[in-house]
């Protein structure tokens, strides 16, 4: 039986799809991390050709009757890096159809079914992504931790480690985020946050998931917390904005889409991305995704066959 393929890319876990040539989905799974920028090329040729070859095998499928295939991941926003994925998929086997986009493109197909759109992804990093009434293509932000993804996870992570340390230097005014951050990574001396956060192994979920404890903080009535989720709204809703921008449609009744774990699990930073969109943009309709965008790269696969 002929098929396709549609994988949801993340920082932290990637998510596949199957479907026959109607979008009929025939079995999901899930698997590990495919940003390459992150992980390291070989990390994410061997998380993909496993997610792929053990998911087509529970399927009772061939590999090579693979029609098409769109992997939208976090770290393949630029040609170089799509080239090198490419690679990749060719190397299993899969001969036909291969297209490689950010997570932000297969998150608005999921929504709007083809139509325009903005996808707002905050995970354990963050970007924007528009596509406009005639095609045009926008992408905001997506810059990586060192340098962007502004509003994260991983940005809220790292913001509550220095909110800890000015608290524990006494330049701030005493924090929560002290003792539950410590409490969450395991160290007993502030000064072994050092240690924590400079160490070669250390990858970035672990400090992405700190915003989790930021938002615990909060519900507390911490007010450095509240602070760090506000300033995440704010810069999500900048990304949101300029891609808005970018496509000319602040006029238009457009759907925003937010996607990743920091509109899912922190109620509060959602609510203010929402409220700081709809007073600047009143048409404008916000959509939260819950799932993955496994399936919108499956209808990115299958529009690319037909």
């Amino acid at each position: 039986m002929k098929y396709v393929i549609g994988i949801d890319g993340g920082g932290t876990k990637s998510v596949i799809s199957i479907a026959d040539l109607q979008g009929n989905i025939i079995v999901t799974e899930q698997g590990g991390p495919t940003n390459i920028r992150s992980e390291g090329e070989s990390q994410v040729y061997n998380t993909l050709r496993y997610l792929i070859e053990s998911t087509v095998k529970k399927a009772n499928l061939k590999i090579e009757k693979c029609e098409a295939i769109c992997i939208g991941t976090a770290g393949a926003g630029r040609e170089e890096e799509q080239r090198i994925i490419k690679q990749y998929i060719q190397a299993m086997g899969i001969k036909r159809n291969i297209i490689i986009t950010n997570d932000a493109e297969i998150v608005i197909a999921e929504v709007t079914k083809g139509k325009a759109g903005i996808a707002v992804i905050a995970g354990t990093g963050s970007i924007a992504y528009g596509i406009g009434k005639n095609g045009e293509k926008v992408r905001i932000g997506g810059w990586g931790h060192i340098v962007g993804d502004e509003g994260s996870a991983y940005y809220i992570g790292i913001e509550a480690i220095k909110a800890a340390l000015r608290c524990y230097d006494g330049r701030e005014s005493y924090t929560e985020l002290l003792p539950m951050t410590m409490k969450e990574i395991n160290i007993k001396n502030p000064e072994e946050f050092v240690k924590f956060v400079y160490r070669k192994d250390i990858i970035k979920s672990e400090i992405a998931s700190l915003a989790k404890v930021v938002d615990e903080a909060y519900k507390k009535g911490d007010k450095k917390a509240k602070e760090i989720l506000l300033k995440a709204a704010e810069e999500l809703f900048v990304l949101a904005k300029t891609a808005i921008k970018g496509i000319r449609a602040e006029k238009d009744s457009i759907t925003v889409v937010a996607s990743g774990s920091v509109f899912i699990n922190n109620v509060f930073v959602y609510e203010e991305f929402v409220k700081l969109l709809t007073k600047k943009y009143p048409k404008a309709t916000i959509e939260k995704l819950k799932g993955d965008a496994s399936r919108g790269a499956v209808a990115i696969a299958l529009k690319s066959i037909r």
